[in-house]
């Protein structure tokens, strides 16, 4: 009856991630929307939705201690819900760089793009991906997934290599218009923070499953 008990508290607690997943997942593909359109309100849609995530990191979190405190978890369990917990902590990072994109594109929407966006929207939406996938991992507890997530990030990290020097030469070029060449390099960095942040989910759902956190046995 306990261990039932245990298994809807757990499996509540997933649904609250997902929940909390699709907000995210939403927060950054409106982001990238507002990007390419030089779009203020959904700007600050986006914004006033980190204020949601905020909340809704409260509630998992909130979750999470009651189940410890009422469920007496063994060890693999209290894997489970402290991977839960960290999971929640990066996606509530996610979120807030999410709104910080949406600050930056605030001031780009004041003049005319000089260059036709290439990288960024495929950095945001591996970005959007990589965070759907790595939340899944951990739900399904499905490893693959988890590694094809970590994989992805090195996918991440090229674009945003070729967006630095696409900014660079953009801001060497198109001096007059230096601040865009500047913005663009902020939010790929952004981007590239949000796919380590999903990479960083992904180690957690294989220390969920080993005990190992980076190849670091922690309990």
């Amino acid at each position: 009856m306990l261990r039932s008990k245990f298994q809807q508290e757990l499996e509540s607690l997933n649904k609250e991630l997902v929940d909390m997943c699709a907000v995210v997942e939403k927060a950054i593909n409106d982001s990238v929307k507002a990007l390419i359109t030089q779009d203020k309100s959904l700007c600050n849609e986006v914004i006033v939705s980190d204020k949601q995530i905020n909340r809704l990191t409260a509630k998992v979190e909130s979750k999470a201690h009651r189940i410890l405190l009422t469920q007496q978890p063994v060890a693999s369990d209290l894997r489970t819900i402290s991977t839960a917990m960290k999971i929640v902590n990066d996606l509530e990072r996610i979120g807030d760089q999410a709104s910080d994109i949406s600050g930056i594109v605030i001031h780009l929407c004041e003049e005319e793009y000089q260059e036709t966006l290439k990288i960024l929207p495929k950095m945001g939406d591996l970005a959007i991906q990589m965070v759907h996938e790595c939340v899944e991992s951990f739900v399904e507890g499905n490893l693959e997934t988890a590694q094809k997530v970590i994989q992805t990030d090195d996918e991440m990290d090229k674009l945003f290599a070729a967006l630095r020097d696409e900014s660079i030469d953009f801001i060497k070029t198109k001096k007059d218009y230096a601040n865009q060449g500047i913005y663009f390099m902020m939010i790929g960095k952004y981007f590239e923070k949000i796919g380590d942040h999903a990479e960083n989910i992904a180690q957690w759902v294989i220390f969920e499953k080993s005990g190992e956190f980076k190849n670091q046995r922690l309990f």
